[in-house]
């Protein structure tokens, strides 16, 4: 399958680059805070203690691989469900298994986890600011995605209700409505 096909299947189009007709705008600014990340830390040696830095580089590390496993079980789950848009793609099935039976966005939850490991492993102000967007973004790309799946699944409300949204014990990454 040529790349090409792989974004119109997903439904990418230019004209919805344009007009955000399936949330394309929310997709351009989670990848723009993603690809931010790539940013060297700011300030510089914020943390100046040779040994703590070791123990929360460590810590960073290991936070992000845990958030690289669930991402990459969450992906195989969803399976040709999968879209990077937050509109659900024409002929898809609702995913509530695996991954998904606990957390309706593992995938947005994968990404926090990975940008918290960022955080700990740049002990970066920037870096944090960035952690902090993306938990903004995601939340506005998750509710209007659950608006249309509420629409397209009856059985979603459900789910919602006994599911948690990104994360349990954050009240702003867990709503219910």
């Amino acid at each position: 399958m040529t790349s090409r096909k792989v974004f119109t299947n997903w439904g990418l189009t230019w004209g919805g680059l344009l007009d955000n007709r399936k949330g394309e705008w929310w997709l351009i600014a989670q990848i723009s805070l993603i690809i931010g990340h790539l940013i060297p830390s700011w300030p510089k040696d914020l943390l100046n203690l040779h040994w703590l830095n070791i123990i929360i580089e460590t810590l960073g590390l290991i936070i992000i691989l845990y958030g690289i496993y669930l991402a990459t079980n969450s992906l195989l789950s969803l399976g040709d469900s999968l879209s990077p848009l937050p509109s659900p793609k024409e002929g898809s099935k609702l995913i509530t298994n695996n991954q998904y039976k606990y957390c309706r966005h593992p995938i947005y939850k994968s990404i926090l986890i990975i940008s918290t490991g960022v955080v700990f492993t740049t002990v970066s102000i920037l870096h944090l600011t960035l952690l902090l967007s993306l938990c903004i973004v995601l939340k506005g790309k998750a509710r209007r995605e659950e608006r249309l799946l509420k629409n397209r699944y009856p059985e979603y409300i459900n789910y919602m209700k006994k599911t948690n949204a990104i994360i349990s014990k954050i009240s702003y990454l867990n709503w219910k409505d």
